[in-house]
């Protein structure tokens, strides 16, 4: 299984869940920060995308980590990392 970053029909990443994948919403002191998320796809690729509300956001969230557990991989942010 795999998560795919797309835009419109251009598909900017496509990876396979892995455990150094990381995923998390991003902290900040803006509004903005509420509503975006975090990707690291694998070490040297990241990407931060924003949504139109934080329940957008949240909703990604649980997605991504739902889809990665049914893959056994634990997908985490980087302060979450034991």
């Amino acid at each position: 299984m795999r998560m795919k970053l797309s835009r419109g029909w251009i598909t900017k990443s496509r990876e396979i869940y892995s455990s150094s994948m990381q995923v998390c919403g991003v902290r900040g002191d803006s509004t903005n920060a509420a509503k975006a998320m975090f990707w690291q796809a694998r070490k040297g690729l990241s990407f931060v995308l924003t949504f139109e509300t934080e329940r957008e956001r949240n909703a990604a969230i649980i997605l991504a980590r739902k889809y990665a557990l049914d893959c056994n991989v634990m997908l985490a942010g980087p302060d979450d990392r034991v």
